[in-house]
């Protein structure tokens, strides 16, 4: 076979392959082949209304009216018409019952479906956005509070006058004969039986109960039980 022979039979062996271009090959775009633009249609109805802030429609849903109602009758039920309750926290409800039943806030505690909930929660976090307008939470006094009133308050109780030289003497004579009556021990106060005799022991008890398992029905039963055993062996 000649060489010319052999070329020709060489590209007529390439010619049907494809073409490969290098990766800085550039097209001419004058030659692509013309076709239309596509146009998105034109809203029937022009722009929809943009929706209302969720925020003004939560602010305006957050408002409710809440009940603090006691475990026992004999402390009174507090209405708190049109509170906030994504910001009223658990410990303002606290306070608001403190102030109006003068009850030591410390000696309160706050209930929802009969389970103690944190101070630091929101009354919107604890109910949820299901729970509607009308709540009602549960207020237990711990056992030994009492009401202060404003004579029994320490900023109504006058200061104290100094005690005179012969004052200091008598004071420190009845002293001295208390604890000699009592046979050198001084006196404390109640202890042992006669504190577990009271109910504010069992008050507290109850509430310690309720606070750790979180179930009113079944501390109650546990101080009973306690109760009952210590009643047989006294």
């Amino acid at each position: 076979m000649s060489e010319l022979a052999f070329c020709k039979t060489f590209l007529g062996a390439i010619d049907s392959r494809p073409i490969k271009l290098s990766s800085d090959y550039v097209s001419d775009a004058r030659t692509y082949p013309a076709t239309g633009v596509p146009i998105l249609p034109r809203l029937p109805t022009g722009h929809p209304q943009r929706p209302a802030p969720r925020a003004s429609q939560d602010a305006a849903s957050s408002t409710a009216s809440i009940t603090l109602k006691p475990m026992k009758p004999s402390t009174p039920t507090l209405p708190l018409p049109g509170t906030d309750a994504s910001k009223t926290s658990v410990y303002d409800l606290k306070s608001h019952y403190a102030s109006a039943t003068g009850i030591p806030a410390s000696k309160i505690k706050i209930l929802y479906k009969k389970k103690p909930v944190a101070d630091s929660k929101l009354v919107s976090e604890i109910v949820g956005a299901d729970a509607g307008t009308d709540l009602e939470f549960g207020v237990m006094i711990m056992g030994g509070a009492t009401a202060v009133t404003p004579a029994e308050s320490p900023a109504a109780t006058p200061a104290a006058a100094a005690p005179s030289e012969s004052d200091k003497g008598l004071a420190g004579a009845d002293a001295a004969a208390d604890t000699a009556a009592s046979g050198g021990a001084t006196v404390v106060g109640p202890s042992g039986k006669d504190v577990v005799a009271t109910e504010a022991f069992w008050g507290d008890l109850n509430n310690f109960m309720l606070q750790r398992i979180k179930d009113e029905n079944e501390s109650e039963r546990l101080v009973g039980v306690f109760r009952k055993a210590w009643e047989s062996d006294r």
